[in-house]
């Protein structure tokens, strides 16, 4: 499979959408719990400025572009001191798992982060994602903090790891 990386367009937004909420419905990838409107999508990407980029993964089929994974980068907290480190977003289609999507995202995102002079991306992780805390440390994230049963989701309370890549 062939895969290919471009920014985002607004006319990504439905099938990056549709990606994502599939997760909120059937994981505690993320902690939301009910699936976001494709108009608070809409408000979430008008909303993005450069530092904060969002990215789509590609493949061709007969000349169809399909979106199989999607990624971005966004702010850690809101404080200027922390202008220099952002959190990252990684998700990947369900049907496309296990096939190097996650690792092209990530890559690519530490490639950004060092092009836009940025220090450090944070990634928080549910400490049952074991998958995403190692493809996350096979891209050089160590394991900064792990906080026990600060989220909620589906009547369990959820622990979260956060992990650190430094870029130089």
């Amino acid at each position: 499979m062939s895969l290919a990386i471009r920014p985002a367009a607004e006319a990504d937004l439905p099938a990056i959408n549709a990606i994502y909420n599939h997760y909120v419905v059937t994981s505690t990838t993320t902690y939301d719990l009910a699936p976001l409107p494709l108009e608070d999508r809409q408000r979430w990407f008008a909303g993005r400025d450069k530092i904060h980029p969002v990215i789509v993964v590609t493949t061709q089929t007969s000349g169809i572009e399909k979106i199989v994974g999607w990624g971005s980068l966004n702010v850690f907290r809101s404080k200027p001191g922390y202008r220099f480190t952002v959190e990252n977003s990684v998700y990947v289609h369900p049907d496309h798992q296990r096939q190097g999507i996650g690792s092209a995202i990530i890559q690519h995102q530490i490639q950004q982060a060092k092009e836009l002079d940025l220090h450090a991306i944070v990634a928080g992780i549910g400490a049952e994602q074991t998958a995403s805390i190692a493809l996350h440390g096979k891209h050089g994230f160590v394991e900064v903090a792990r906080f026990p049963e600060i989220g909620r989701k589906f009547d369990q309370w959820l622990d979260v790891v956060f992990m650190q890549r430094l870029i130089k």
